[in-house]
């Protein structure tokens, strides 16, 4: 396994339309690092460029030290996992996980050790006759996943491979990719749209924000501490909510607040009026939407599970002053 280095990578298409604004990223060998931002963010070029399916305009990037700009996607010992699959339809799931080792002229002997043990990492055995058509969409995945593990790459690239999949699927997936990862220590590059994968499976996250990189740090660290306005509202469900800084006697143009540092009633230092315009109800989670005069939007505060507040209900948003999250006016955190 290895590290990788990203030093001032620029993606600049024809017509002058840049998609990657300069990015530097350090993965550490064995990290997983987890690339997350909106649609058409720039996240999956990067990805791409670190493979070698797209061209670099500028800057340099390494794996395990060698600098593999110029390099093949097949010269730079990655695997990488696709959305799609990507698997052959007429192969069965052994000929899909060994067809790069027999491209390759792994010896047949240590072909087969190898995609045994990839099977039983991810409990394929039982599969490995069957044709893609046969199996479910997690067992694609995981074929996916056995037929990049048997090449023991520096790195795994994973470009949304969950979000094929249904919402319990994708949580149960999550947790096997979580102890696939724990068990190998292998070098991971993820992306998705998608911030609970991200939370949930990186060790740092990178948002990314109309090409630029916005903020890197660890899950706890971008959500107690984000850097700017855009981080603050992409990372959270639901996000956090802003008020002008003037409504809450604050001196920073736009304050910020989560959900959870919200509490109806209670004796905080800061105190909105409001009136409740719905509720929702997750089950675990009851979220409480509140018209405050002179805020951007309706305020979100999560609401104890057994509260029956009705739309129409005035009611009164405490929170610490601690909690409130301060931003200037060109969206970076001032405090």
């Amino acid at each position: 396994m290895a590290g990788l280095s990203l030093r001032g990578v620029k993606k600049v298409y024809p017509g002058g339309v840049t998609a990657i604004h300069g990015a530097d990223v350090e993965v550490a060998d064995g990290e997983f690092v987890v690339l997350v931002g909106p649609s058409g963010c720039g996240k999956s070029t990067l990805l791409r460029m670190v493979a070698g399916l797209e061209e670099i305009t500028g800057g340099e990037i390494r794996i395990g030290g060698d600098v593999v700009n110029r390099k093949e996607p097949g010269e730079r010992d990655i695997a990488m996992v696709f959305q799609n699959y990507a698997l052959y339809p007429h192969m069965t799931v052994r000929e899909n996980m060994s067809y790069g080792l027999r491209n390759m002229r792994t010896p047949k002997a240590e072909i087969e050790a190898r995609i045994a043990e990839a099977a039983k990492i991810l409990q394929l055995g039982d599969y490995l006759d069957r044709k893609p058509r046969q199996l479910s969409g997690g067992q694609r995945q995981r074929v996916a996943m056995g037929r990049a593990l048997v090449r023991e790459p520096k790195a795994f690239l994973l470009d949304e491979p969950l979000s094929n999949l249904d919402a319990k699927l994708r949580g149960h997936m999550r947790a096997e990719l979580k102890e696939l990862h724990q068990r190998l220590r292998a070098t991971f590059i993820y992306v998705t749209h998608d911030q609970v994968e991200a939370m949930s499976l990186a060790d740092r996250i990178v948002v990314m924000n109309a090409g630029r990189i916005e903020q890197i740090g660890a899950p706890r660290e971008i959500y107690d501490r984000p850097a700017t306005r855009f981080v603050a509202e992409f990372i959270g469900a639901p996000p956090m909510n802003f008020l002008p800084g003037a409504l809450i006697g604050a001196n920073a143009p736009h304050v910020g607040v989560r959900p959870e540092a919200l509490t109806v009633g209670g004796a905080g230092e800061v105190r909105l009026d409001g009136v409740v315009k719905l509720v929702e109800d997750l089950g675990a989670d009851r979220f409480a939407h509140v018209a405050v005069k002179g805020a951007e939007a309706p305020v979100i505060a999560r609401v104890a599970a057994h509260a029956r507040h009705a739309p129409g209900e005035a009611v009164a948003l405490t929170a610490e002053r601690a909690s409130l999250h301060a931003f200037d006016a060109e969206g970076r955190r001032a405090a």
